[in-house]
């Protein structure tokens, strides 16, 4: 093929090749970017009296190609609930304030609703003067039903705790009432005559009875703490507050001879519930000596570091430990959980500790090896 037959054949497009402008280049970008996120753009010009849509707020709104904006139809494309919003946002605008900014329902042209992200300014002359308003419209609809259904969600789960919460609180007065009868009952039971079998029995009723008290109050102090986790913070002072445990544990420390050794330097004070925290430093300070390993004498650590704006109180031992490496960490922390020694089982103490912790907001981990004692990480 010779070359003029080749540069007839692609000379067409040489030919038809416009220079690619600023404005071509901008008004692409801006219909891909409002496309891709749903927006689209509006003008009142207060001069000519005129308001206008861009072509992709036009597929928002599904408005026909002969439709023409009017200020005085604005409304229409508002759901009712909102019409005071807009109408008090206009005179605001045109008065002067810098910018509306919010989450509206829209209706469409062909009637149908929709939430969208509203933003609006005044638009400005170079003089100064107010000669019109301008906006954005983003359609949100997928992400505010996700919020809205969201929010349903989280209100339907606090009715539930609520419920469960005022059952679990009169189910336990009421239990405790009865208790108290069965436990008075048997003060009042002359075993003198009993025959050895009739002692025996007797004996199991009453460790029965004080057994329940027992359960029955610990379950009273599970469901107050739901109420005294909504009191509020205060400072507190570690190093004070830990005295003051170590005071209230001393017949047990100096009969197990144990050491308890404390670093709050790096973060001296907490915003925090104190009775909360008083119970969570006697638990697992108790917890680390009742524990303890036969080969050695108890040894307590307690600090508080900071890390990423995260502050961690953290509480760890020298005890037997626990074996994690066949179950979850949190079976420490359940309440039926049974040890080697019934008398000293911390079992609800640390459940009652797990829940003072997530009632404030926070989370507690274990790490622990048999043999080498334990660490319980508290982040506040």
């Amino acid at each position: 093929m010779s070359a003029s037959k080749q540069n007839g054949i692609f000379s067409f497009f040489v030919k038809k090749t416009a220079p690619e402008t600023e404005e071509f280049r901008e008004n692409f970008f801006y219909e891909q970017i409002a496309t891709l996120v749903g927006a689209g753009g509006w003008r009142v010009d207060f001069l000519n009296k005129k308001s206008y849509f861009d072509k992709q707020l036009q597929k928002i709104l599904e408005t026909p190609d002969s439709y023409k904006p009017s200020l005085k139809h604005a409304l229409h494309f508002f759901e009712m609930n909102f019409h005071e919003t807009i109408i008090n946002s206009y005179h605001n605008l045109a008065s002067g304030t810098p910018i509306f900014d919010e989450v509206i329902k829209m209706v469409t042209y062909t009637n149908k609703t929709f939430w969208a992200h509203a933003i609006s300014k005044p638009d400005i002359d170079n003089n100064g003067e107010i000669v019109g308003l301008k906006g954005v419209v983003v359609n949100v609809n997928k992400e505010k039903e996700r919020e809205l259904m969201l929010e349903k969600a989280i209100d339907l789960v606090e009715a539930n705790n609520s419920r469960l919460f005022t059952f679990a609180n009169y189910v336990s007065h009421n239990i405790k009432s009865h208790v108290n009868n069965l436990e008075l009952t048997s003060q009042l039971v002359e075993t003198q005559k009993f025959t050895e079998d009739q002692k025996e029995l007797f004996n199991n009723y009453n460790e029965i009875a004080k057994s329940l008290n027992r359960t029955v109050s610990r379950l009273n102090e599970v469901v107050s703490i739901q109420t005294k986790a909504s009191l509020p913070k205060i400072t507190i002072d570690l190093e004070e507050t830990l005295e003051e445990i170590k005071t209230q544990l001393r017949p047990l420390i100096e009969q197990e001879e144990a050491y308890i050794y404390t670093d709050f330097s790096e973060v001296p004070e907490i915003e925090y519930n104190q009775e909360f925290l008083n119970n969570i430093f006697t638990i697992l300070i108790k917890n680390g000596i009742l524990n303890k390993s036969p080969s050695r004498k108890p040894e307590i650590k307690a600090y508080c570091i900071e890390n990423d704006k995260k502050i961690s109180l953290i509480i760890e031992d020298n005890g037997k430990g626990y074996d994690l490496s066949d179950r979850n960490a949190d079976q420490i922390f359940h309440m039926s959980r049974s040890t080697d020694n019934n008398e000293n089982n911390q079992s609800v103490g640390l459940f009652i500790v797990k829940n003072q912790v997530e009632a404030l907001g926070g989370k507690i981990e274990v790490k622990s090896k048999l043999g080498y004692g334990t660490k319980f990480i508290i982040t506040i």
